[in-house]
C-alpha cells in the first residue's frame, strides 16, 4: 500500500510540473516579442502551435500506454518536457520557439493520456473518482502556476528568458525519479496503437453543441493566456511581469473554482449559464479595450474563468449523459473527439486574434473579438436550445430499446 501511495503522488507531481513548464511561456511573450521582433500574429501562433503537438499525442499515447506500459509513456512525456524547455530557453530564432512549443504540447498530451490511467492504476484505495479528480485538478493547478512561476522568475532573477526553464528542469528531477521507480506494469499486446475518435449518430446533436461551446470557452481562456499578459505590459503601462502572469493564472483559478462549485448544478443549466457568463465577459472585454483599466480587466478575467468553468463542466457532463443513455460502450471515442474539438477551439481563435491585432491594432482587434465572442455565445445558446428540444422530442418518439 505504501508503494502505491508513493507512485500515485509521483505521477500526480509529474502531471503538475509538466503543465507548469508548458504554461511558463504565457508570461514571457512580451519579452520574446522584444527579443525577436515578431508580430502579434506570430506570438499567438507560437501559443497555438502547442495544440499541434498535443492532439496527436493524446490520440497516440493513450493506447500506447496500454500496449507498452505506463512507465514508458510517462518517461517519454518527461523527456519531451525537457526537450521543450531546453529549446525554449536557448532559442536564438523564432522557429525554435515554435519547435519548443510543439515539444511541450507532445509532453502534455502524453502525460494527460497516460497519467490519468496511471493515477487510476496506483490510487491506494482503488478510488477511481479520486484519481480522476487529482488528474483534472493537477492539470488546472499546473496551468495556474505556470504563468506565475514564469513571470516571477523572469521579473526578479537574471536571464529572464532562460531562468524560468532552469527552475522548471530542477523541479522536474523528482518527477523523473518517480517515473523510474514506477513498476513496469502490465502490457496489453492486443491494444490498438491508435484510437480514432468517433461519435455515434444518436449523440451528435448534443455532442456538437456542447463541444463547440466548450471549444469557444477555451478560446476565451486562451485569449487571456496568450494575449492579455503582453497587453498589460505593452498597452497598460505595467512593467512588472508578475501582474500579467496573475491575469493568465486568475482565469484558470476561477475556472477550477467554478467547476468545483457547480457540481450539483444540472449539466444543461451549467452549460447554458456558462455561455451567458462568457457573453457578458466578452462584452466586458470589449469595454476594457476601449477604456483600459487594470482593475476592470482583472474583473473581466475572473468572469471569463467562471464562464469557462461552468461551460466546460456542463458540456462534459451533457456529453457523458447522452453517451450513457443513447450509445453505451462508445464513451472513449466520443470523449476523445470532444477533447479534440475543445483543443481546436483553443487554438483557432488565438490565431485569429493575432492576425486581427496585427492588422487593426490591439484596441480595435480586442473590441471586435469581444463583440464576436458575445455574438457566438448567444448563437450557441439559441441553436443549442432548439437542438436539445429536437433531441428530446426524438427520444420521446423512439421505442425504449436503448437503455
Amino acid at each position: 500500500m505504501r508503494w502505491r501511495s508513493r507512485n500515485f503522488h509521483g505521477v500526480a507531481y509529474l502531471l503538475v510540473v509538466l503543465l507548469v513548464g508548458a504554461n511558463i511561456p504565457n508570461a514571457l511573450y512580451g519579452l520574446y516579442r522584444a527579443e525577436f521582433g515578431f508580430s502579434a500574429a506570430v506570438q499567438t501562433a507560437i501559443f497555438a502551435v502547442y495544440v499541434v503537438g498535443m492532439i496527436p499525442s493524446l490520440l497516440l499515447f493513450g493506447p500506447l500506454s496500454d500496449a507498452l506500459g505506463r512507465r514508458v509513456v510517462l518517461g517519454f512525456a518527461a523527456a519531451a518536457g525537457v526537450v521543450g524547455a531546453v529549446t525554449m530557453a536557448f532559442a536564438d530564432a523564432t522557429v525554435w520557439l515554435f519547435l519548443g512549443r510543439i515539444a511541450q504540447g507532445i509532453a502534455v498530451g502524453a502525460v494527460s493520456a497516460a497519467g490519468t490511467a496511471a493515477l487510476i492504476d496506483h490510487e491506494p484505495d482503488g478510488n477511481h473518482q479520486r484519481a480522476a479528480l487529482v488528474s483534472s485538478a493537477g492539470g488546472a493547478l499546473g496551468g495556474a502556476l505556470g504563468p506565475l512561476v514564469g513571470g516571477a522568475v523572469a521579473q526578479y532573477l537574471p536571464h529572464p528568458l532562460q531562468a524560468p526553464f532552469v527552475v522548471f528542469l530542477v523541479a522536474l528531477l523528482p518527477a523523473v525519479i518517480a517515473v523510474i521507480l514506477l513498476p513496469r506494469g502490465t502490457r496489453d499486446r492486443s491494444a490498438p496503437l491508435v484510437r480514432v475518435p468517433s461519435v455515434p449518430a444518436a449523440v451528435r446533436g448534443v455532442f456538437w453543441i456542447s463541444s463547440i461551446a466548450v471549444g469557444l470557452s477555451w478560446g476565451a481562456v486562451g485569449l487571456f493566456q496568450a494575449v492579455v499578459p503582453a497587453w498589460i505590459t505593452g498597452q497598460l503601462g505595467v512593467s512588472n511581469l508578475v501582474v500579467g502572469a496573475v491575469a493568465a493564472s486568475l482565469v484558470m483559478i476561477c475556472s477550477v473554482a467554478t467547476q468545483a462549485a457547480s457540481r450539483r448544478l444540472p449539466a444543461r443549466r451549467a452549460e447554458r449559464a456558462g455561455l451567458v457568463v462568457l457573453a457578458v465577459a466578452m462584452l466586458g472585454l470589449a469595454a476594457v479595450a476601449r477604456e483600459p483599466v487594470l482593475a476592470l480587466l482583472f474583473l473581466v478575467t475572473a468572469v471569463v474563468g467562471a464562464g469557462q468553468g461552468l461551460t466546460f463542466a456542463g458540456g462534459l457532463r451533457s456529453v457523458n449523459a447522452s453517451v450513457t443513455t443513447h450509445a453505451p460502450g462508445s464513451q472513449g471515442g466520443v470523449l476523445g473527439a470532444f477533447y479534440v474539438v475543445s483543443y481546436v477551439g483553443l487554438a483557432v481563435p488565438i490565431v485569429v486574434a493575432g492576425l486581427a491585432i496585427t492588422a487593426w491594432g490591439t484596441g480595435t482587434a480586442v473590441t471586435a473579438l469581444g463583440l464576436i465572442g458575445a455574438a457566438l455565445c448567444t448563437a450557441i445558446l439559441l441553436v443549442g436550445g432548439r437542438t436539445r428540444r429536437e433531441v428530446g422530442a426524438g427520444a420521446a418518439r423512439t421505442p425504449s430499446r436503448i437503455r
